[in-house]
């Protein structure tokens, strides 16, 4: 970008959640001062002793003014889908918030990671998302938008969700909304992508997708991480079960919280795909991983972090469900 300051020092929202631990070490090897933004920094330190923090509340203009100083640009990685009722209000007042402080601050470039448009009804999770990258694009800072659906590794609560349901459902329910489709993508392609969106030619805010290199059903995403944990699970197709309903068995049989597990499977009620490469046509020389790898990889870390006990646990669940699926019937030998 003609007349851009150069970017030495550069602000990471969001830097203990998924996406931003994650990136963090990509952008030190490209060579720039990173600052982690977060609420705790002195919880923060303890977990990454080696890197460096400053406290930021996104809903409070000084802390946020303070957080920027010294920074040439900003990744924005903040989301309040946790936060319960009322996040939406929540997540678009701390977009003003930031993008007004931005500029103040002179800021070149602001990167943020939302969600993919969906074809057909939008979730309220993917219309706040998608509202927050118009705000910040509506400034004059330049903002560079990455719309990315199911990031796969270990953290992602959507990967966690499919995670546990391929490892411990021996017997799968497969309502119709299962056949929407999106391109997952693994999340050592978002953190490559977040880097480069530093130094791609940016005259004005843009929106880019950013799409994984295959497209899949939910239902072939489930199928094909319990396969990879060596499993084949009975079928089930069944036309009415709705997202909604679906959220509470899935509140029960994982990980996730009710709340996020409801508003991201609300988001499969349309598909989630690019249409064209998106934010790829302009980093040519990358590579995307397959989801396969992508998958496989993330199995493998999140196995390290299970417990002893959730490791049996899932073992026994599935062979007590497999015995009694199996197991003849007296009248029927």
């Amino acid at each position: 970008m003609e007349g851009a300051k150069t970017v030495e020092q550069v602000l990471l929202t969001g830097a203990t959640g998924f996406v931003g631990q994650n990136s963090y070490p990509i952008l030190r090897q490209h060579g720039y001062r990173v600052v982690g933004a977060t609420r705790n920094p002195e919880r923060a330190q303890r977990e990454f002793p080696d890197r460096e923090f400053v406290r930021m509340d996104a809903t409070d203009p000084a802390s946020v003014a303070a957080a920027l100083q010294g920074c040439q640009a900003a990744f924005y990685l903040i989301h309040g889908m946790a936060g319960g009722a009322g996040y939406r209000d929540v997540e678009l007042q701390s977009a003003h918030i930031f993008r007004d402080a931005a500029q103040r601050a002179g800021v070149s470039r602001i990167v943020y990671l939302g969600g993919i448009r969906p074809r057909g009804a939008t979730s309220q999770h993917l219309e706040s998302r998608l509202r927050t990258g118009e705000v910040l694009r509506a400034g004059s800072v330049p903002t560079l938008e990455l719309q990315a659906s199911m990031i796969i590794g270990k953290g992602s609560e959507s990967w966690r969700i499919v995670r546990d349901l391929a490892a411990r459902l021996p017997v799968m329910v497969l309502p119709r909304w299962l056949d929407s489709k999106s391109q997952p993508i693994a999340m050592e392609d978002v953190a490559f992508a977040l880097a480069r969106a530093l130094t791609v030619p940016l005259e004005a805010s843009r929106e880019f997708s950013l799409p994984g290199p295959e497209v899949l059903s939910a239902r072939d995403i489930l199928l094909r991480t319990a396969r990879l944990l060596g499993s084949e699970p009975m079928t089930v197709r069944v036309p009415v079960i709705t997202p909604r309903l679906s959220s509470y068995w899935i509140t029960l049989v994982t990980r996730a919280d009710h709340h996020v597990s409801e508003q991201l499977v609300e988001g499969l009620r349309g598909d989630l795909i690019a249409g064209d490469e998106g934010f790829w046509r302009l980093a040519p020389e990358h590579t995307c991983t397959s989801f396969d790898d992508a998958a496989r990889a993330a199995l493998l870390a999140e196995q390290r972090d299970l417990s002893q006990r959730s490791r049996w646990a899932e073992v026994v669940i599935r062979a007590l469900a497999l015995g009694s699926i199996k197991r003849p019937s007296p009248h029927n030998p």
